[in-house]
């Protein structure tokens, strides 16, 4: 008889498969996601709020020169004033702390869009690998183990019609070795009736 592996559970390999698609499955969709969200955060620092700063410092400067204008003319209408337009002066003081501030806040967001920038590139050289591996070699991985699930399930399946057929094969043989072991029995039978005949025969000429 030939050799045959010792084949557990195809349970354990399908197992395997499932888990293993799943894990594919699940990690495309986290790094999609999270590619996603770099990308709406780096439009956000870069186009929303660039525009957002660089409009409130347009903004700022406009009513820095309305302030200066209103404090122009204060200045003209109350000439013998000794404390001067304070109320205007504050204005204007007011509207240039609010350009600096937007100044400000101005670069820390292009600053912190060349750092996400970088960082980006950062991320996205560390996961090309696992990006690659996930449409590369685990797909071929899930391929491998399909065909080796079809290939033990078509050995199994020889395998079971071997038995069968040896099966059917050994009760052939035992019917026809029950069957001669009969006659043989039947043989041996007649002939000891022979002998007995034979020996009552010859009794009555010995006595005569």
């Amino acid at each position: 008889m030939s050799e045959s592996i010792n084949v557990k559970s195809i349970d354990a390999l399908s197992d395997f498969r499932v888990a293993l698609i799943d894990f594919i499955d699940k990690s495309k969709r986290a790094t999609s996601s999270a590619e996603s969200e770099i990308n709406h955060m780096h439009s956000w620092l870069d186009h929303t709020q660039l525009m957002h700063w660089k409009s409130s410092i347009r903004r700022a400067e406009e009513k820095l020169s309305q302030a200066k204008s209103e404090l122009f003319r204060a200045s003209i209408s109350q000439p013998d004033n000794p404390r001067g337009p304070t109320d205007q002066i504050k204005l204007v003081r007011k509207r240039k702390d609010e350009i600096i501030a937007a100044k400000l806040k101005l670069q820390k967001t292009q600053r912190w869009g060349r750092i996400l920038e970088h960082e980006n590139h950062e991320y996205q050289s560390a996961l090309t690998p696992l990006t690659a591996s996930l449409d590369g070699e685990l797909q071929k991985a899930v391929v491998k183990i399909d065909n080796a699930i079809n290939s033990i399930e078509l050995y199994l399946a020889d395998k079971a019609i071997e038995s069968e057929v040896e099966t059917a094969s050994e009760e052939k043989t035992s019917i026809a070795r029950h069957g001669k072991d009969g006659k043989e029995q039947d043989n041996e039978h007649g002939d000891s009736e022979g002998t007995i005949n034979e020996s009552n025969e010859e009794t009555p000429s010995e006595m005569g």
